[in-house]
């Protein structure tokens, strides 16, 4: 019988409910921050990164991950708070997307989800080449194979809390150039792990990414042993429009805005799941929420319903619900009244939020 782990036990899928597939619950940003540094941000005036009204377009712009006051990191009010905000929309479950280096103490995700009654399914994993624990940069394929499978087996430490998926990070600014040989050892490295324990694999990838290699990452995870229907490739939303396509379109009155789903629809194609996963977000280079909802028509117009799943990716302070922001209910209160203005019957939405998600995260 079919089980999804969440932090506080198992539980049949039928009790997952609706659920959010990418967020960021209690992230340490400290190695997120490095990798900033390291590929050069400008230096930002101390006065910008405190968390308070004047600064808070700042923060929710991608200011957030220099600011230790907007990290959520330990702050269990916080965490239980703004999952009591997406419980009032009728929220039952969360996908805490932050894999090792990311990934806060996991007792936390226990007892913030203990007080708001929301369901918590945490991950296992690894993020990007240049933001990692030391302690994780070195391992070789087979090393990370028993570490997962350990963690998944046993739980995280000595907590006893097992992780209800696997979270691994493909990332690239030269469009033309092979996929980082360190990200795709962890790539194969989960996909075993996942044929092994049957717990889905969420692939981050994002533009400037190519369409080739984003698909090199799906042929991958696939030829090391992932079952195509347990992949989900995230924030599949980015390639909607390119990043420097609004420049484009500001600067001459006979270019239209618009988006194309070339890349989404290839790897629906190939039998995975996508997530559209950052609703709300105000960071500039990324699409809107009316560029991803005219994204999300056109998939569920070509028949992918079954396979796309939704979220915000929200990682801090600044863009919870309890600094103003939308926090984990942003797609709830804006999609379903645009699919319904648009004809759509209410299974569409419920299979993007309930269906697919319990599909996913069962094994």
């Amino acid at each position: 019988m079919s089980v999804i782990t969440t932090v506080c036990g198992d539980i049949a899928p039928a009790d997952l409910g609706y659920t959010s597939m990418h967020e960021h619950l209690n992230a340490d940003m400290t190695l997120m921050l490095a990798l900033v540094k390291r590929y050069g941000a400008p230096p930002v005036p101390t006065e910008l990164l405190s968390l308070t009204n004047e600064n808070l377009a700042f923060l929710r712009d991608g200011g957030a991950v220099m600011s230790p006051e907007s990290s959520t990191e330990g702050d269990v009010d916080f965490t239980a708070a703004e999952l009591g905000y997406f419980a009032k929309i009728g929220g039952r479950a969360v996908c805490d997307a932050s894999p090792i280096g990311l990934r806060g103490d996991v007792r936390d995700l226990r007892t913030a989800s203990e007080r708001a009654d929301v369901h918590v399914v945490f991950a296992t994993g690894l993020y990007v080449a240049d933001a990692r624990p030391a302690t994780h940069q070195n391992l070789t394929e087979d090393e990370q194979v028993a570490f997962f499978r350990r963690e998944v087996t046993d739980g995280v430490g000595d907590t006893g809390l097992r992780p209800g998926f696997l979270k691994c990070a493909l990332s690239a600014t030269d469009p033309s150039a092979p996929l980082h040989s360190v990200e795709t050892t962890t790539l194969r490295a989960l996909a075993r792990v996942s044929a092994e324990t049957g717990l889905s694999l969420h692939v981050h990838t994002a533009f400037p990414m190519s369409h080739a290699q984003v698909l090199a990452g799906v042929d991958i995870a696939l030829d090391a042993g992932v079952s195509v229907e347990r992949l989900v490739m995230m924030h599949m939303d980015s390639f909607f429009r390119p990043w420097d396509s609004m420049a484009a379109y500001v600067g001459d009155m006979a270019t239209p805005r618009n988006i194309t789903t070339d890349t989404p629809r290839a790897v629906l194609d190939r039998g995975a799941n996508i997530g559209l996963d950052a609703w709300s977000s105000t960071v500039p280079v990324l699409p809107d929420d009316y560029d991803r909802m005219k994204g999300l028509v056109d998939l569920l117009r070509g028949g992918y319903g079954s396979q796309i799943v939704l979220g915000h990716d929200t990682t801090s302070k600044p863009h919870g619900k309890s600094y103003g922001g939308y926090g984990y209910t942003r797609f709830g209160q804006f999609v379903p009244p645009m699919l319904q203005q648009l004809g759509f019957d209410d299974e569409v939405y419920r299979r993007l939020v309930v269906d697919n998600p319990a599909r996913i995260l069962a094994h």
